[in-house]
């Protein structure tokens, strides 16, 4: 039934649906749900079929089924550290590699948080949580820094990273692969996840524009040709929102 799904994502039926199952509009799922079809549609824009793309939090593989669907000759990267879900995402896209390792700037072991009753909002710290009483198990996974498994002769056009707060510290794991291919990338920040390892939005802010040298923005005000975030603008939403995914654009030479 997953094409039934991607057919209604980002729909008012879809919306319609939730409520009638007792989940209201503003439900973290509808939002989610919506990031996801801009993230679809961002890569419809900017992909060729042979582009290669990186999906770090692939989860269930809603956004990797497009990545493959759209650029069906590329050589597509999949992470996944919740071994069941990487073992579902193997079988089900032979073509892709998936690799059942968490994502940071160093490789390694550590402990990370699988939340059973919202496997989504798993990852290897905690986060604050939109979601009542999650029920967290520890597991041990592989770390691996996405610079020390991405061949080097592997052009990269687009990643997409979603991984709970982890995402600052993989952005700098990448710093090679990055700088090297300049990938569109669209990723979750926010106080409530990011800063949850750390991070302040100024850091955030700096890596990705100063460091990487890219525009931050989102991937609606790109598609309407709005302008990118100032440190303050990204700032402010960090801590009130209402975004919290975001898109990284190469600054044009």
């Amino acid at each position: 039934m997953g094409w039934v799904k991607d057919k209604i994502r980002g729909t008012a039926l879809e919306r319609i649906l939730r409520r009638m199952l007792g989940r209201p509009a503003g439900d973290p799922d509808d939002t989610n749900s919506d990031y996801d079809q801009q993230t679809i549609d961002v890569m419809k824009r900017v992909l060729r079929r042979d582009s290669s793309c990186i999906d770090i939090g692939a989860h269930e593989g809603d956004v990797l089924r497009h990545m493959v669907e759209i650029a069906p000759n590329g050589k597509h990267h999949a992470f996944e550290a919740l071994p069941h879900l990487a073992a579902a995402l193997r079988e089900q896209f032979p073509g892709v590699n998936v690799h059942d390792e968490a994502v940071s700037d160093t490789g390694g072991k550590a402990e990370f948080n699988y939340v059973e009753n919202a496997p989504s909002y798993s990852g290897l710290r905690k986060r604050i949580y939109d979601r009542p009483d999650p029920q967290i198990t520890t597991i041990q996974v592989k770390v691996v820094a996405l610079d020390d498994v991405i061949p080097s002769d592997q052009p990269i056009a687009f990643i997409k990273i979603d991984i709970e707060g982890g995402e600052y510290h993989a952005l700098k794991g990448a710093a090679k692969t990055i700088g090297k291919w300049k990938p569109v990338m669209v990723f979750e920040a926010s106080g409530k996840s990011t800063g949850q390892y750390g991070v302040t939005p100024a850091e955030m802010y700096g890596l990705v524009t100063q460091t990487l040298g890219y525009d931050l923005t989102t991937m609606r005000r790109w598609m309407t040709k709005a302008p990118s975030f100032t440190l303050e603008t990204f700032s402010h939403n960090w801590d009130h929102g209402p975004v919290f995914y975001f898109m990284a654009v190469p600054i044009a030479n």
